[in-house]
Formats: structure tokens, C-alpha cells, sequence
């Protein structure tokens, strides 16, 4: 399976990376939404890892353009970041959020969740 993780912090970058390696995941990394929009024209993920505080965008509005896009729709979001008020969270759910963890974090729960998400079927794309 593969991962795209969009994060700027290069130590969580690399830390999480590592983990899921670990786990093997085949797992590419990108500090800035530019560098993802790079990286999607190639690597086709299986899930997304996003943090909304990215350098030259906001994560919500990153992960709104992924679900606008049909051949990007269906990859699941899991949202790591420091914003964590309730607010915050009904925000990367509203945005189009899969799922949503807060820094600091477990590398156990985060690998959980991971494999969560992409054992859920994509749902299903309907026409009005």
C-alpha cells in the first residue's frame, strides 16, 4: 500500500515515515501542498497523512481539492495535527477528513488507524 504523507515538520515527517516502513508501507513524503500536487501526478497513494499547518497552504483547503477531484476523491485523508480544539477536529471532518489525530501522538495508534482506514471499502461515487 502507499502512503503519501504531507507534512513540514521534517522530524514528524521522518518519524512517521519510518514507522510505516516498518510496517511495509511504501511511503513518500512532501513539506508543502505544492510538493504533493507533484507527487500525485505520479504516485498514486492509498491514503494520505495531512497536516493542516503547511507552508504555503492550509490542510483543510488541501484536502477540500483532493475530494474535488475525481481521481483523488476516494483516497482516504487521516489528518495529523497540532490543532486540536473540538472545533478543529469537526473542521478536517467537514473538509473531508477520513480521520483526524492531534500532535503529540502514539506511533501504535497512528499505525492503527492507518490500517483502519485502508481496510474500509471506498464508498461508493454517485451521480445526481
Amino acid at each position: 500500500m502507499k502512503l503519501l504523507i504531507v507534512e513540514d515538520d521534517a522530524d514528524t515527517s521522518s518519524f512517521v515515515k519510518y514507522v510505516l516502513e516498518q510496517e511495509r508501507f511504501d511511503v513518500l513524503t512532501a513539506g508543502s501542498a505544492f510538493e504533493a500536487r507533484g507527487y500525485l501526478k505520479s504516485f498514486k497513494p492509498d491514503l494520505v497523512i495531512l497536516d493542516r499547518g503547511l507552508p504555503d497552504a492550509d490542510g483543510l483547503d488541501f484536502c477540500r481539492e483532493l475530494k474535488m477531484l475525481p481521481q483523488y476523491a476516494h483516497i482516504p485523508v487521516l489528518f495529523l495535527s497540532a490543532a486540536k480544539t473540538p472545533a478543529d477536529v469537526v473542521d478536517g471532518f467537514n473538509s473531508g477528513g477520513s480521520d483526524y489525530m492531534t500532535k503529540p501522538f502514539g506511533f501504535i495508534e497512528l499505525v492503527a488507524r492507518v490500517q483502519s482506514l485502508l481496510r474500509k471499502p471506498a464508498p461508493a461515487i454517485t451521480h445526481a
